[in-house]
């Protein structure tokens, strides 16, 4: 299984990749982990958030109003955050001017 990094920008990728394929066997298939992973990291996710976003049980899913909210606003934080990944790891590459402290 392919490890991602489950900061918490890793948990709302997580979480979109969910909602995108309708579902944790789906997003888990795509994202190469469990799917008991996936829903630990949306449990997390909910559980730091202190808001249910999904409704689930094994044959229903379905987005609570504060999940369709945080789905638009997280979409809109991964597409910035993969705009600037490129940039970090031009950063890393770069070498930094020697600073002193006193």
């Amino acid at each position: 299984m392919a490890r991602l990094e489950v900061n918490r920008s890793g948990e709302m990728e997580v979480f979109v990749r969910v909602v995108e394929q309708e579902g944790f066997s789906a997003a888990a298939r795509t994202l190469r982990m469990t799917p008991s992973a996936v829903s630990k990291l949306v449990a997390r996710l909910e559980a730091r958030m202190g808001a249910r976003l999904i409704h689930r049980n094994t044959r229903d899913f379905q987005l609570t109003s504060e999940g369709c909210v945080f789905y638009e606003r997280s979409v809109e934080a991964c597409r910035c955050s993969r705009k600037w990944r490129p940039l970090s790891a031009v950063s890393r590459r770069m070498t930094r001017p020697q600073v002193a402290c006193a």
